[in-house]
Parts: C-alpha cells; structure tokens; sequence
C-alpha cells in the first residue's frame, strides 16, 4: 500500500511575487490599455489593501479559515484574466463584447475590479459575505469608473457598474452565474486552492480536512484545453487534495457557464488520479 505524506510545496509560479508579476504582465502583453492601469493602482491601493486585511482577520484569525485576503485577491484576480484570454482566444466572448455593450479591455476591467472586490464582505460577516461584498465595494467601484469611464455616457458607466456588481454576488458557489465574466472571476476563485492559502490556519492550529487537503496542493495552471476550450491541472503531493478539487472548484465550475467548457486534470506527483465525483 502506497503510504503518503503531508509535503508542504508549492510551484515557483504559485508565489506571490510570481502571480503579481503575471497580474501585470497579462494585459501589458494583451494590449489592455485600461486593464493595465487598473492593475497598477489596484496593487498601489493601500485603503483596500487595508479593508482586505481587516476581513481576512475577521476569517483566518479568528474563524481559522483560509486566506480571503490581499493575496487571494490578486491570485483570484490573475486567474480570471486567464480563464477569460483563453476563453476568448477559443471564441468564447465576454457578454460585454458578444451583445455589444463594450470592449474586451471593459471585459477584463471588470473581472480585475470584480476579483479584488469579491470577498470584501466578510468584514461584516461570512453569512451572505457575497452580499455584503456588493454593499461594501460600491463606493471603491465608483471611484474606479469615475476615473477610467469619466468620458463615457451615464448609460455605459452603469453598465460596467452591473456587470462588475453581479460578478461579484455571483461568485459564491450557491449563487448560477450567467455571464461569462462573472464566471471567470467565480472560477478563479475557485481555482486559489495550493498549499500558500492554508499554510497561515494551519500554523494557528487548524488541523481538517479542509487545511490538509490544501496544503496537499503543489500547483493549479490554467490553460487551453485539448478536447474542450479550458484546462483546469491541478498537481497535489497527496491524494488529501482531491478534497479541495471535488468541495471547492468543482461546485463553482457547476455554478458557472463553464461546466462544460472545462478539462479538470489532476496528478499526485505527476501521475494522473481519477476525479471520482466530477463529471466533465
């Protein structure tokens, strides 16, 4: 019998510094004009930095839970961008683009702002946290259109104010996305499941399924699929993570409009493990 052990790694690409390097470079590289100003002040924005870290006490702290954070935020927020590049690139338009609204830089402007934004609610309190998240993040949402759209109609303003909104509330795995922006910013949440987030409850003495399974998590890429448009690999250095695999991502993939769209692949160690549960 194969017997595992809990091994706490995590691939260069998953740290911090990498994933906020690639949060610059993806619109840089895609010629996303607003995107890429929007990422530079979002990462110098130290009031939200600061409402973030005052909800992710509420959470790690005190609940134990994994990271909600500044750090969850820019992870959720590149890997958003990335599901929507590769979704586009296989023809798969934002609502914003495909019904004629906006452009696909209003289209990743709106994921960024969505992902930093999305779970700013738990300051008031984990129930409805996608809720609250909306309530909070109004003012901070305004004061970036105002800036970016302040040359636009009312009517566009408020459209991006809608689509930026309902990603938000719909990122929550209880609540069906119905666009394809709201599920790139649901589906990058999900996809923030490697060891880095766990590592901080589990030092506060957090020992569940729930901090094993992620801390069994070495990796996730996203990138284009083979048979269907989007690949979801997930490599874990113990079976524990197909927990998180199974618990987390997959009842957002559900819940978003890219169930079927989505190879999820996972390896132990780089040998492939079946997904007993998930259906693609």
């Amino acid at each position: 019998m194969e017997v595992y052990r809990l091994e706490i790694r995590i691939s260069e690409q998953m740290l911090l510094k990498n994933v906020i390097k690639e949060l610059r470079e993806i619109p840089q590289k895609a010629n996303l004009e607003k995107t890429n100003k929007l990422v530079n002040e979002l990462l110098s924005d130290n009031t939200l930095r600061a409402m973030l870290n005052a909800a992710n006490v509420l959470l790690v702290n005190y609940l134990k839970y994994n990271d909600h954070g500044w750090n969850h935020s820019c992870i959720t927020a590149r890997n958003a961008l990335k599901i929507l590049l590769v979704l586009n690139d296989a023809g798969i338009k934002p609502n914003i683009v495909s019904h004629g609204f906006g452009t696909f830089d209003d289209a990743a402007f709106i994921v960024v702002l969505a992902s930093f934004l999305h779970d700013i609610g738990n300051m008031y309190h984990r129930k409805l946290h996608y809720l609250s998240s909306v309530i909070i993040s109004e003012p901070i949402i305004w004061k970036y259109i105002n800036e970016f759209y302040y040359d636009e109609t009312l009517k566009k303003k408020w459209l991006i104010y809608a689509h930026i909104t309902n990603a938000i509330f719909s990122h929550d795995e209880t609540v069906q996305a119905f666009t394809i922006e709201a599920s790139a910013v649901k589906v990058g949440d999900g996809c923030d499941i490697a060891a880095g987030r766990s590592r901080r409850p589990y030092n506060l003495g957090k020992v569940d399924i729930h901090s094993i399974s992620a801390l069994s998590i070495r990796d996730v890429q996203i990138m284009r699929g083979k048979e269907k448009p989007l690949r979801i690999h997930i490599d874990l250095t113990n079976p524990a993570g197909v927990f998180q695999i199974e618990e987390v991502l997959w009842p957002k993939v559900k819940s978003s409009l890219l169930a079927d769209k989505i190879e999820i692949v996972a390896t132990v160690n780089g040998k492939p493990i079946r997904l007993s549960r998930i259906i693609v």
